[in-house]
């Protein structure tokens, strides 16, 4: 009796439609590090109520997939895939969350958004999706360009600056590996189940995961003011909801190695964001990895 494969096939052409809604929830994800900031709860209360707003968006995009009967039996065994998607995504913004108390945005985003390191490789080696020469061209850039925008960091004045910038951003590397594990697994899920089916079962699953952490590490976990319940709406809405959402569709599309470069693109909006919000200006070295992303992220639109 034979193996069934997992390997997954590459989609040979993903429209235009696709890469759109992949940049603009990208987008909308780069801007999580600053509603983080502006919540006066804990790092794992953060991610509870980032799931908790979203989950009634999700409800209703499952409920508009079942409606347009796009769900069917050949579909319904993705619950592994879906749960290791739930987990990985707790862990991933219980850590990115955290790090941002020990080192800047720009750091904590572009750290945590290094998946795609793990991502081409375990997609690879696991998942059969072999990268094109293309793709290892954008991951070389994307990579160059993340190195480039945190290299003023190691410099002796900054690190004296910030001496808990290297506890800071080991936080951030470890949420870059869990969100490596939730891409796959998603782009996994993606095969059995709808986009909207997945983001509430795993977004779920994920909120009573960050819940329990932050119940007991002793977090703050109601907001103490109208800004910190405004951020953490925004959290749920637009990073989650919006973001999430639309990067849980396009992975219909889109293989793993190619979703997780562009999802580089969040690093750079919440440099540009952190920039214009709290002056945490980037030198000359990060405005040129800056470009070198925003390269990478044109080397993945044609595949």
């Amino acid at each position: 009796m034979t193996t069934p494969s997992l390997a997954l096939s590459r989609p040979a052409a993903p429209g235009l439609a696709m890469f759109v809604a992949l940049m603009t929830g990208a987008t909308c994800i780069g801007f999580s590090g600053i509603f983080v900031r502006y919540a006066d709860v804990g790092p794992a209360a953060a991610g509870f109520w980032r799931m908790l707003f979203a989950l009634p968006v999700l409800a209703a995009w499952t409920a508009f997939e079942r409606r347009k009967a796009i769900s069917g039996a050949a579909r319904s065994h993705g619950w592994w895939p879906i749960a290791l998607a739930g987990f990985a995504f707790a862990v991933d913004v219980t850590l990115y969350n955290a790090s941002l108390g020990f080192t800047t945005i720009a750091n904590a985003s572009l750290l945590g958004n290094l998946s795609p390191v793990v991502v081409v490789l375990a997609a690879w080696l696991l998942l059969g999706e072999k990268p094109t020469g293309r793709i290892l061209g954008a991951l070389l850039l994307a990579i160059g360009g993340a190195l480039m925008l945190v290299l003023p960091k190691f410099t002796s004045s900054t690190a004296a600056a910030s001496p808990g910038s290297i506890f800071g951003d080991s936080l951030a590397v470890g949420a870059a590996f869990s969100y490596a594990v939730y891409i796959i697994a998603i782009r996994r899920a993606r095969d059995f189940a709808d986009a909207g089916r997945i983001g509430l079962i795993s977004s779920a699953l994920c909120a009573v995961f960050c819940i329990a952490v932050a119940i007991l590490l002793g977090e703050t976990i109601l907001p103490q003011s109208l800004q910190g319940w405004l951020a953490v709406i925004a959290l749920g809405l637009v990073s989650h909801a919006l973001g999430q959402g639309l990067i849980t569709l396009a992975l219909g599309q889109y293989g793993a190695s190619a979703a997780s470069l562009v999802m580089v693109w969040p690093a750079l909006v919440s440099v540009l964001a952190a920039w214009a919000i709290f002056a945490e200006q980037p030198s000359p070295a990060q405005a040129f990895g800056g470009v070198a992303i925003l390269a990478a992220v044109l080397l993945v639109r044609k595949g």
